[in-house]
C-alpha cells in the first residue's frame, strides 16, 4: 500500500529524519484559513492591501468574507508579466496612497504572494516614500503557502515585521505589565489565567487581539515579561528577548493535567509566587473522573489543526483511557514535542504518525473506518466515519485547568450531537 510511505509507528520515530518524507508535499488540510493576513489584521487601526495574480487573490477573497475582514481588506490584481518585469510597483504604490487617503489607517499592511517571494520583489523604496508622504506605518508581509516548511516561513516573516514595528517603541519597562503571545482569538474574559496573573501582581495584560488602539499595541513594547501560549508566539518572543531585553516563559496550551501543572509551576518560578490552584485542580479532576468514561477504550486520532500540540493532546487522551490509533502531524516536529513522543513510545508504541501533507495519504480512506473519534478537523478529513471534535484556534480560547474541562465538554457535546466534517468546514469556517 502506498499509504505505508506516509506513516511511521511512533515507536520507530527516533529523530527528525524518521518523519515520513513527502516527495511532493501537498498543502494539507491542517492549514486552516488565512493565518498570515489574519494574524496581521489583529493589529488595531490597520488595513491590508494584498497584491498578486487574480488566481492567488481568489482564496483570500473568500477568507476575508468568511472572517468578516472585508471592510479592512483590499486586493489589487496584477498581471503576471508586470510582476516578473517589476512594472507593478508604481501601481502598488498608487494603490497604497489611495487606501490611506480613504481609510486614514494607523497601520497599512502590504501583503505580497508567492510570486513576490520567489522573485524577490523589493518594495522598500515605495514603502519608504509612502511613510514619508503620509506618516503612516507600513508593514510588508507575504502570504506565500509555497514557503511553508521553509525558513523563514510566512508566519516568521509576519512576526518579524511586527517586531520591526515594536522594537523602537520600548522607552521604559512597566513592571506591572505582561504580554500574552500566541493567541489568535483572545482568551475568554473569565479565563483563570487572568486571575492568576493578577495574583502575581500583573495589573496590565496585553494580547494583540485585544488591542483597540495603536497606543495599546505600543504599550506591549514596555512589558516586563512575555507569556507564550502557542509556538508561533515564540518567534516574536525570541526577537523581543534578544533585541528588547524582554524575557519570556514558554507555557503552551495543554490538555494533560500534569502538563498544566508544569506550566503553572514555570510561571510561579518566573513570578516568585505561589498561585492558589486548589479549587481549579479540584474542578478539573472532577471533570476527568466523570467524563473520561466517554473516551475510555475508544479508538481515536489527533490532527495538528487543533489549538495546541497534537502530540501533547495524544498523550493526554492516552492517560485519560483512549486507544490512540493515529496522529496526523506536520514536520518538522517542534523541539518541545519530543518529550511527548518519548512518553507515547512507551505507552502507545503501535500508534501511527502520518505526514498530513503526504500525497499518498488519501489512497484509501477505509483504513481509518475503525476510528470512533477524530480530534481536529484535519483528522476528520480522513476519518470519515468518526465523530469530529475540532478544538480549533477559531473556537473559544481557554487555558490551564479550564482547558481540560473544555476538552471534555466538547467531547460530551459532540458525541451527543455529532456535526459532520462537511459542516465544520463549510458552515463553521474552521477550515477551507
Amino acid at each position: 500500500m502506498l499509504i505505508e510511505k506516509a506513516r511511521i509507528k511512533i515507536g520507530d520515530l527516533k529523530e527528525k529524519k524518521d518523519f515520513p518524507f513527502a516527495p511532493l508535499e501537498a498543502i494539507g488540510p491542517n492549514l486552516s484559513g488565512w493565518g498570515v493576513v489574519e494574524t496581521s489584521l489583529l493589529l488595531p487601526q490597520s488595513v491590508c492591501l494584498m497584491v498578486g495574480p487574480l488566481a492567488c487573490l481568489r482564496h483570500s477573497a473568500f477568507m476575508a468574507h468568511a472572517r468578516k475582514f472585508y471592510d479592512r481588506f483590499y486586493m489589487l490584481p496584477l498581471e503576471e508579466v508586470d510582476i516578473v518585469m517589476g512594472k507593478h510597483i508604481p501601481k502598488v504604490k498608487a494603490a497604497m496612497a489611495e487606501i490611506i487617503k480613504k481609510e486614514s489607517p494607523k497601520i497599512l499592511l502590504l501583503s505580497g504572494t508567492c510570486c513576490d517571494h520567489i522573485l524577490g520583489t523589493e518594495y522598500k523604496e515605495a514603502i519608504k516614500e509612502i511613510k514619508e508622504e503620509f506618516g503612516v506605518e507600513v508593514i510588508y508581509l507575504v502570504m506565500a503557502p509555497l514557503t511553508i516548511g521553509l525558513k523563514p516561513s510566512p508566519f516568521e516573516m509576519a512576526y518579524t515585521a511586527l517586531y520591526a514595528y515594536l522594537k523602537d517603541k520600548r522607552t521604559r519597562e512597566d513592571k506591572k505589565a505582561i504580554n500574552i503571545l500566541g493567541t489568535f482569538l483572545p482568551l475568554e474574559e473569565e479565563s483563570e489565567l487572568y486571575s492568576l496573573l493578577k495574583q502575581a501582581g500583573c495589573e496590565r495584560i496585553y494580547q494583540i487581539p485585544t488591542c483597540r488602539e495603536i497606543e495599546d499595541l505600543n504599550e506591549m513594547a514596555s512589558a516586563s515579561l512575555n507569556i507564550v501560549v502557542h509556538p508561533l508566539g515564540r518567534i516574536l518572543a525570541e526577537k523581543m528577548k534578544k533585541e528588547m531585553g524582554i524575557n519570556y516563559v514558554f507555557v503552551p496550551t495543554s490538555y494533560d493535567f500534569e502538563e498544566v501543572e508544569r506550566n503553572y509551576k514555570r510561571m510561579e518560578e518566573e513570578f516568585n509566587v505561589n498561585f492558589d490552584l486548589a479549587s481549579l485542580k479540584k474542578q478539573a479532576k472532577e471533570k476527568i473522573e466523570t467524563a473520561s468514561e466517554l473516551i475510555k477504550d475508544k479508538k481515536v486520532t489527533v490532527g495538528c489543526s487543533i489549538n495546541g500540540s497534537c502530540f501533547e493532546l495524544a498523550m493526554a487522551l492516552v492517560r485519560y483511557g483512549a486507544k490512540l490509533k493515529a496522529i496526523f502531524a506536520r514536520g518538522p516536529i517542534k523541539s518541545f514535542e519530543w518529550e511527548y513522543i518519548k512518553w507515547l513510545q512507551v505507552h502507545s508504541p503501535e500508534t501511527y504518525v502520518y505526514n498530513i501533507s503526504h500525497p499518498y495519504l488519501g489512497e484509501d480512506l477505509r483504513v481509518f473506518d475503525e476510528i470512533e473519534i477524530a480530534f481536529g478537523v484535519d483528522a476528520g478529513i480522513y476519518c470519515t466515519q468518526a465523530v469530529n471534535i475540532p478544538l480549533s484556534r477559531y473556537q473559544a480560547q481557554r487555558y490551564g485547568y479550564e482547558n481540560i474541562i473544555w476538552l471534555f465538554e466538547e467531547i460530551e457535546k459532540n458525541l451527543a450531537n455529532p456535526v459532520s466534517n462537511y459542516d465544520w468546514i463549510y458552515k463553521h469556517n474552521l477550515l477551507i
